[in-house]
């Protein structure tokens, strides 16, 4: 066998790297059909759960409770729909210094059994991120999972709760 000339051995790498990315690709189909089917499928248990109406934390110290300081809260108001979710957000640092405002259509999302995935848009930087709420009595409790885009300017918070166990209002 002679040497591999540079051509065939581009259309080798190609061919390699075709091979991963389909890989890559295929991957992500199957995660995104596994969410569709689970999604789809437990449509009828998103009524065990219900995420619609306000729910809040304080995020100010017990000496700023104390003192009276302004602000330091975070809330969504949501509307359960079935098993979709719509709704706004909001947060404010103690004293008022950031706030995010949010805005109407900020939180979207869908019900899975009791928890809902929920996408939130930072009404003061653009930054959008994943979440999971699952419904404990009359708390939700949240996490945010993922960034799935940052916010301009770069290394601006998003001032999205990261965290918590909010109190149904």
């Amino acid at each position: 066998m002679g040497k591999a000339t540079p051509a065939l051995h581009s259309r080798r790498l190609a061919t390699a790297q075709l091979r991963r990315w389909g890989s890559i690709v295929r991957a992500h189909f199957a995660i995104l059909c596994m969410y569709c089917t689970v999604a789809l499928s437990s449509s009828a248990l998103a009524s065990e759960a219900n995420f619609t109406g306000t729910w809040s934390i304080d995020l100010r110290s017990k000496a700023e409770q104390m003192r009276g300081v302004a602000c330091g809260l975070a809330a969504f108001a949501l509307v359960q729909s079935g098993n979709k979710i719509t709704g706004d957000h909001t947060f404010s640092t103690p004293g008022c210094g950031r706030l995010n405002e949010g805005g109407e259509g900020t939180v979207k999302g869908v019900v899975i059994g009791n928890t809902a995935v929920l996408v939130v848009t930072s009404g003061r930087n653009g930054a959008i991120v994943m979440g999971k709420a699952t419904t404990n009595g009359s708390f939700l409790l949240w996490q945010t999972l993922e960034n799935i885009k940052q916010g301009e300017p770069v290394g601006d918070s998003p001032l999205i709760l990261s965290k918590g166990r909010l109190a149904r209002q």
